[in-house]
């Protein structure tokens, strides 16, 4: 069986990227509000998903969770220095080309890899060559001035000697020990029903549609609370709905 894992490894060396959170969740506790069925019964809808949401924050993530979480993060924080935020690995999956986020401000465009892993880990010069080897494949895709397309590398643990090097030689920005903060992680988005006539609906990160709902047009936006989404006239999903 060793012998298979290393032969796949060798064949698919992006799957080591799959094995290294093992002691990284940010969120390590179990810890979940439990509501009597009397209490839950008068709840409001409001407060109903808001336990859901402060469940989910407070439990013990998956790995993909944790990565999931990361993105977000580090994409809230770009918006709030004013840099506009496509979630392109979120949106798209295994689909992402190594694009986890594309941030753009002043006509300038970048390309953010993401890396949340074990503090026994390292980045190691190969994932810094990959990230190159897509900022160059988007460059010729939308045909941008290389000069405008940025490389940057954001992740809670160190970068090898070697991966520093290959990142000062191939000009990839990158920022170590960058640890996850609090963030908004409620979707409020805008669309259209059956009908044609606008509905807008907040997503939790448990909702089976989070991952590929955007948040790209005037009026949408992230919030923490469902209160917050609430009061600016959204609701949530109607299969979610409480009768």
């Amino acid at each position: 069986m060793r012998y298979k894992i290393k032969e796949l490894y060798s064949l698919f060396p992006d799957l080591e990227d799959y094995d290294d959170y093992e002691d990284s969740n940010p969120t390590p506790s179990d810890t979940s509000t439990r509501i009597d069925d009397a209490i839950w019964f008068v709840l409001s809808d409001a407060e109903k998903n808001q336990i859901i949401l402060n469940n989910y924050i407070n439990r013990h993530k998956t790995k993909w969770e944790i990565g999931r979480d990361y993105e977000l993060y580090v994409g809230y924080k770009y918006q709030c220095l004013g840099y506009s935020v496509d979630y392109f690995g979120i949106n798209n999956g295994i689909n992402d080309l190594g694009r986890d986020l594309i941030i753009s401000q002043n006509g300038e465009i970048g390309i953010v890899q993401c890396k949340y892993w074990s503090s026994k880990k390292q980045i190691h010069e190969k994932h810094i060559a990959q990230l190159y080897g897509t900022v160059v494949s988007y460059i010729i895709e939308h045909n941008y001035h290389p000069e405008l397309v940025h490389g940057i590398f954001i992740t809670n643990i160190s970068l090898s000697e070697t991966a520093k090097k290959f990142a000062s030689y191939l000009d990839i920005k990158y920022k170590e020990h960058y640890e996850i903060g609090d963030f908004p992680r409620i979707k409020c988005n805008i669309g259209k029903d059956e009908y044609n006539m606008e509905t807008k609906i907040y997503h939790l990160p448990t909702d089976q549609q989070y991952d590929s709902v955007k948040i790209n047009q005037p009026g949408e936006c992230f919030v923490f609370t469902t209160d917050e989404a609430e009061k600016l006239g959204f609701r949530r999903a109607f299969k979610w709905h409480s009768h």
